[in-house]
């Protein structure tokens, strides 16, 4: 694996908010082509097998004559993903706290995930920027079809964190080469467009930087295919030890 560091020295301003610089890591030839190929079909056997509307996508949720109604797809958000797992869903990870945290994650992630899936986390576990203090809370594969795009945005939720810009990483590895006219290349408001390369990774500040994706414009009308994996330092989560302390409570 070669690893490359891009930083930009300058912070940007839009509406009013501080967008900080970006710091991008590239990573090239992360695997020998016959363990490629074996993640590679992988991920593409799940994007076939299962459905891409997913409640861990939106996260939207509502009461109408007491019931709870889930909304897994609305028109304001429409993204199509692939949920691998998402450490935030599992009812232990609220009774966890930055000691545990760590140590609850990865026994979690070994006893539950692919094995393959496991190996790629592996593979990134003690690599920079990321150390032993780092948990990969969530994995979800892109599913880019033909002609749309990701508008401007940054990642993750901030209430899972206990700092407004927390230790985080957006770690993105791509399953096809860049085509110049088929768009799917990641760009930046500070004008950093990154054109994939399969058996590439990149790794960027997504909580603290907006970026995107120009349209899917590939001829055999192919979807774009890469997957992300959330990363955070343990200590930036917000987890006080149990659900009840993250609850609202109001006084009457």
């Amino acid at each position: 694996m070669i690893i490359t560091n891009y930083k930009e020295d300058k912070p940007d301003i839009h509406w009013s908010e501080l967008v900080r610089p970006l710091d991008l890591y590239i990573y090239s030839n992360v695997y020998e082509m016959s363990l490629y190929n074996q993640l590679k079909n992988t991920i593409v056997s799940h994007l076939d097998k299962y459905n891409k509307i997913t409640f861990k996508t939106h996260r939207t949720t509502f009461t109408h004559n007491d019931r709870k109604i889930k909304v897994v797809s609305h028109q304001q958000n429409d993204r199509l993903q692939q949920i691998m797992y998402d450490l935030t869903f599992e009812l232990d990870w609220w009774y966890q706290t930055k000691d545990t945290v760590y140590d609850w994650s990865w026994d979690y992630l070994q006893k539950n995930i692919h094995p393959l899936f496991f190996h790629h986390l592996q593979t990134f576990r003690n690599v920079e920027p990321q150390d032993d203090n780092w948990i990969p809370f969530r994995w979800h594969i892109n599913y880019l079809p033909n002609t749309k795009f990701l508008f401007m945005h940054k990642d993750m939720d901030f209430q899972y964190f206990n700092e407004y810009c927390p230790r985080a990483r957006t770690l993105t590895f791509y399953l096809h080469d860049h085509n110049p006219i088929s768009g799917g290349e990641l760009h930046t408001m500070s004008g950093y467009v990154y054109k994939p390369k399969q058996n590439e990774a990149i790794s960027i500040n997504g909580n603290e930087v907006f970026h995107g994706v120009n349209s899917n414009m590939s001829p055999d009308k192919n979807p774009r295919l890469a997957f992300s994996i959330r990363w955070a330092h343990k200590d930036d989560f917000y987890l006080p030890g149990s659900p009840e302390k993250s609850y609202y409570k109001l006084e009457y």
